[in-house]
């Protein structure tokens, strides 16, 4: 069974249709790359897998639960989906460390002391032992993202998704948080990451979806994605950002 999967998603905005009959799935410890011109849905179509957006019509399933028809246990369910944005989403009056402690803590009502331990073993997982008791205002954007996916995996999520991570970095800084997201794939854990980041996505991907205009044009191994591609539009697409 796959652990997300989407079955004829729609999504509106007033009259603008954004996406229009999306289906796709994603299995365990599968690393799947959304990438396609801005404004063809992707943002969008990861938004709805938790639910920041609701669907207009169309089936989500996180682990063989059906989202739209358990949306009163949808903080649980969400636990289950880690996710990082473009923008970082700190709070600013709060430390590194207590960022990183407050969502456990509050929904999780895991002790202080344990929550303590967890942000810590994090921080240095990606790299910012040294950063524990900074404010956010003192970091770079590469160092602010790194503490974005500590947070975001301080819930034992089982499923990481990721929203253009690096779209709002300094072209130095993009290596250090794609370097944290190899790492994550490595260790076997399910991501999806919507990314313009082509060479990553050749390198980290099994799988890339091409999506165009609400829909997946085209989906398959990085190999055949970016060095045969099927469709003209893919094509195109590719020709532009390579």
């Amino acid at each position: 069974m796959p652990v997300i999967k989407v079955e004829n998603l729609y999504k509106s905005f007033g009259d603008l249709e954004v996406l229009k009959g999306v289906n796709a799935h994603v299995r365990k410890s599968e690393v799947v790359c959304v990438i396609g011109a801005s404004g063809s849905g992707k943002s969008t179509f990861l938004r709805c897998i938790n639910l920041l957006e609701i669907p207009t019509r169309g089936k989500i399933y996180i682990e063989g639960v059906e989202l739209l028809e358990h949306r009163r246990q949808i903080d649980r369910l969400r636990q289950k989906a880690g996710m990082v944005f473009q923008q970082f989403n700190l709070f600013p009056n709060m430390t590194v460390v207590e960022n990183v402690m407050l969502s456990p803590v509050q929904a999780r009502k895991l002790p202080k002391a344990q929550a303590r331990a967890k942000a810590d073993e994090l921080l240095a997982r990606v790299g910012l032992s040294d950063k524990t008791n900074e404010y956010p205002s003192r970091l770079s954007g590469g160092q602010k993202q790194r503490v974005a996916i500590a947070r975001a995996l301080a819930m034992d999520p089982d499923i990481m998704l990721f929203d253009e991570p690096t779209s709002a970095l300094d072209p130095e800084m993009v290596g250090e948080v794609l370097s944290v997201m190899k790492q994550l794939a490595q260790e076997g854990m399910t991501m999806v990451i919507v990314s313009h980041e082509m060479g990553f996505a050749r390198e980290v991907a099994d799988r890339v979806l091409f999506m165009d205009e609400g829909v997946i044009a085209e989906e398959g191994p990085p190999q055949q994605i970016f060095q045969n591609p099927r469709q003209a539009r893919t094509r195109d697409f590719l020709a532009k950002v390579l």
